[in-house]
C-alpha cells in the first residue's frame, strides 16, 4: 500500500467498481487540487476500474483490500485512518455508502458528497419492508457522522431536501458542470430536413424512457401528426435492462423505426450524436443530471422534469423545457419543446450560466477547509 504524502487530502469511495458519475466529480475536484499542488489521493477498499486511467492528472489511490465482509471493511477503514496524523485534513466521503462506513470506522467531522439519498435508490413502491428497516437505520447513522463537524455537499435543492428529511442536516450546494470538450459551446444549428432528439442513459425503469416513447407516438396519433410536419427520429444511448422490451414497445405504437437503440457508445460515436441533436430528453427524477449542462455546452436545448435537480438553475430559459408532476403532462411538454425548437426560439436568447467543474471544485474544497 503506497503511503500519501503528508497532508493530502483524502477522498473516500468505498468500492470502485465502474466509472459513473460520482467518479467523475471524484477525478474534477482531485484535478484541480493537483493543478493547484494541493495533495490528494483516493481511499477505496477495492478499485476494479483501474481508476486512474480515467484521470488526466498523476492520481494515487490507496486500495485497503480488506478480506470479505462488511466487519472486515469498516475495520480496514479504521486502521487506515487511526494511522494517519491526527492534524491531517478531514476526509471527504464521495456517497451514500461511503459515509456510513466513514460513520461506523469512527470518523468524526469529516465532510460527505451525497450524491444520492435513498429515494433515488430505486422504485419505492416495489421496496420490501426488510430494505425499507435497513435504509431507516443507515439514516440514522449516516446523520450522526454528517452532524458531527463536518460539511454535508449537494448539488441540487432537491438532494438539500432530501438530506434534511433523511439525515436532519442541512447541506451546501455546489452545482457541478459538465464536461466540454472545447472552450465555447458549438453554435446551435437549425433543424432543417430531420429533427433529431437525443438521450444517453442507462435503460432502467428510473429514467423514464418508456414516457418519452409512448409520448412520442401520441405525437403520431395527433390530428396533425408530427411526422407529417417534420421527420423525426429518437436517438438513445446506454445499456440496460429494458431495451428488449422498450424496443417491442415502439414497433407495437408504430414508431419503432424510428427510435434506435445504441447500446454502450464509445466517446467518439457520443461525440457524433451529440453533434446532429436539435433536442436533448432527459424525464427521469435524479439529483441532478449532468447529461442536460453537457447538452446545452454544445448548444442544445433540453427537456427534463422538475424533479431532476439541474431544474434549478434552468426554469427561466428558451433553452429549458421544465415539466413537473406524472407521465400526463409528458406530451404536453415534448410537444411545447418541439414547437419552440422549429421555431427557433432558443437562438435569439443566451444560454444561462452554466456551472463548470472547476467552479464546483473550487467549491467542495471551499467546504472542505482544504484550502
Amino acid at each position: 500500500m503506497q503511503t500519501p504524502p503528508g497532508g493530502s487530502r483524502p477522498i473516500l469511495i468505498t468500492e470502485i467498481e465502474q466509472f459513473g458519475g460520482s467518479e467523475r466529480s471524484v477525478l474534477a475536484l482531485s484535478r484541480w487540487l493537483h493543478q493547484r499542488n494541493l495533495p490528494n489521493h483516493v481511499v477505496t477498499y477495492f478499485d476494479r476500474c483501474n481508476l486512474a486511467q480515467y484521470a488526466t492528472h498523476p492520481l494515487q489511490v490507496v486500495e485497503l483490500n480488506p478480506t470479505p465482509g462488511a466487519r472486515n471493511k469498516i475495520a480496514s477503514l479504521r486502521t487506515y485512518f487511526n494511522q494517519q496524523p491526527t492534524n491531517s485534513p478531514k476526509p471527504l466521503a464521495s456517497g451514500y455508502q461511503p459515509t456510513l462506513h466513514a460513520t461506523l470506522a469512527g470518523q468524526r467531522g469529516f465532510h460527505s458528497l451525497m450524491h444520492d439519498t435513498p429515494s433515488l435508490f430505486g422504485d419505492q413502491d416495489t421496496r420490501r419492508l426488510p430494505t425499507d428497516l435497513r435504509i431507516a437505520v443507515s439514516n440514522r447513522i449516516i446523520g450522526y457522522g454528517l452532524r458531527s463537524g463536518g460539511n454535508t455537499i449537494v448539488t441540487s435543492e432537491y438532494l438539500r431536501s432530501e438530506c434534511r428529511n433523511d439525515f436532519n442536516v442541512d447541506a451546501k450546494i455546489a452545482r457541478m458542470g459538465g464536461l466540454v470538450t472545447s472552450a465555447s459551446a458549438p453554435p446551435p444549428h437549425p433543424v432543417k430536413d430531420q429533427l433529431r432528439m437525443f438521450s444517453v442513459c442507462r435503460i432502467e425503469p428510473n429514467k423514464r424512457i418508456d414516457w418519452i416513447i409512448r409520448a412520442l407516438a401520441e405525437l403520431e396519433r395527433g390530428n396533425k401528426p408530427l411526422s407529417s410536419i417534420i421527420d423525426w427520429r429518437l436517438d438513445l444511448a446506454g445499456k440496460g435492462s429494458l431495451i428488449p422490451s422498450l424496443t417491442q414497445m415502439a414497433q407495437t405504437l408504430g414508431i419503432g423505426d424510428r427510435i434506435h437503440f445504441h447500446g454502450f457508445v464509445p466517446d467518439d460515436d457520443l461525440e457524433r450524436l451529440f453533434s446532429q441533436t436539435h433536442l436533448f430528453l432527459m424525464p427521469a427524477v435524479q439529483g441532478y443530471g449532468i447529461p442536460a449542462i453537457e447538452s446545452l455546452h454544445r448548444g442544445i436545448p433540453v427537456l427534463l422534469h422538475r424533479e431532476s435537480g439541474v431544474s434549478d438553475i434552468l426554469l427561466d430559459t428558451p433553452w429549458a423545457t421544465v415539466f413537473t408532476g406524472g407521465e400526463d403532462n409528458m406530451t404536453p411538454a415534448l410537444q411545447s419543446a418541439i414547437e419552440a425548437i422549429l421555431q427557433g426560439k432558443h437562438l435569439t436568447i443566451p444560454q444561462p450560466h452554466l456551472p463548470t467543474e472547476d467552479e464546483w471544485a473550487k467549491r467542495v474544497a471551499t467546504l472542505c477547509n482544504w484550502l
